[in-house]
């Protein structure tokens, strides 16, 4: 027998909160869509959402796509002062967003799965000359077993639940984040997880930044999340094996240890209002920071690796004027103790920016808003750049 109903996903438990927190921050989700098959219960939803941006870049012109889709930290053109400035349109609808989820109960087990894609993360050759076709990308894929999490998810190491409300696709101040995708192996119970996650290192080699697959050991984290009234304050902690392995053609085979910690969380100040934030500190952990603004490492004369450093985080705070109108206002920050004798002085040392934004609901399903934001970029040598950005957005939840 097939049973289809809509639901208000207002009360969702364990993993499928997670997902819900990460489909939008948007405080109102809408309806979701529920489709029973016998025993076994699908849900499916997402949205569609409009972006028209004008940027400006001050110090160069930037591609189509990617830096010029939402902010991108590490792309901000730099110059040691030469600079030309750009300024430029762009009009999107690639980060419309499905997703499908089905859970089953089964001899006292709860078995699920869930499966998310958009079409920003995995463009293709789409452009915006005639068709703007783009092709869909694999966001998350996992599955469940109770408390047991196998597939691609948020990497453990994020806090979801301290998501800003932003417009911009990353729905963070990039820069002061952690944010990653993966496949991982994790374990749930009450305000607690712990992971095995999928490894890989980046290293900068004279200046050159590449990505070796020669981990035999996986990520571990190790999460705690206490729910507050309203919000919640956690902590995470990483602990990693950096390795190269290039023995086979002559070159360096070393590891290192990589280590972090996150703390971050969303605090009630009012009925109305909100603070959240992210502090991450720690060494060999530059690709989950700031969409990868560091390498993990980079290799020295001895064919060794040194980890680097990186301090990061943002704050946020959100305040709602009516039912219907409401506003974030973020700063983010990120620096990198690079050693320039094994990294250049070409890397990146120091991101920041702030935004601030308007949005509406008129109908709670649908939100549109503008947001403005302003990014500084500098790398070693000193030469930096700037972003001002104004996005314009409408976004329909279903």
């Amino acid at each position: 027998m097939i049973t289809i109903r809509t639901v208000r996903p207002c009360r969702p438990s364990g993993l499928m909160r997670l997902g819900l927190v990460a489909l939008a921050a948007s405080p109102a989700l809408g309806l979701a869509n529920e489709m029973s098959f016998g025993t076994t219960t699908l849900n499916w939803g997402g949205y569609v959402k409009a972006d028209v941006l004008y940027s400006r870049f001050s110090e160069g012109e930037v591609a189509q796509g990617g830096a010029r889709d939402f902010y991108l930290p590490g792309a901000t053109p730099v110059s040691a002062g030469g600079g030309n400035s750009y300024s430029v349109l762009d009009a999107h609808a690639k980060e419309t967003r499905l997703f499908i989820s089905a859970k089953t109960p089964y001899q006292g087990l709860q078995i699920g799965g869930h499966i998310e894609f958009d079409f920003i993360v995995s463009q293709g050759a789409g452009n915006e000359v005639i068709t703007n076709a783009y092709n869909p990308g694999l966001r998350r894929a996992f599955l469940t077993i109770d408390n047991w999490l196998i597939g691609q998810e948020w990497s453990t190491f994020q806090n979801l639940g301290a998501i800003p409300e932003t417009l911009d696709f990353v729905a963070f101040p990039s820069e002061g984040t952690v944010f990653d995708r993966q496949t991982q192996l994790r374990y749930s119970h009450g305000n607690w997880a712990v992971a095995l996650e999928n490894p890989e290192t980046t290293v900068n080699t004279a200046g050159t930044v590449a990505a070796k697959n020669d981990s035999q050991l996986p990520d571990l984290v190790l999460r705690y999340i206490a729910p507050l009234q309203g919000g919640n304050v956690g902590v995470a902690v990483i602990a990693r094996q950096l390795s190269i392995d290039d023995a086979s053609t002559g070159g360096p085979d070393d590891s290192e240890t990589g280590i972090g910690i996150s703390v971050s969380g969303k605090l009630p100040l009012g009925p109305a209002t909100d603070f959240r934030f992210m502090l991450n500190h720690g060494e060999g952990i530059g690709r989950y920071i700031g969409l990868g603004l560091s390498a993990d490492a980079a290799l020295d004369g001895n064919n060794e690796l040194d980890a680097i450093g990186i301090t990061a985080g943002y704050v946020a705070l959100r305040q709602a004027w009516s039912p219907k109108w409401r506003s974030t206002v973020t700063y983010s920050m990120f620096t990198a103790d690079n050693d320039v004798a094994l990294t250049t002085n070409a890397v990146t040392q120091r991101v920041s920016s702030a935004s601030v934004n308007l949005l509406y609901s008129p109908v709670p399903k649908i939100t549109t808003g503008v947001e403005f934001r302003h990014a500084e970029r500098e790398v070693e040598s000193g030469a930096d750049g700037s972003l001002d950005r104004l996005q314009f957005s409408a976004k329909y939840v279903f």
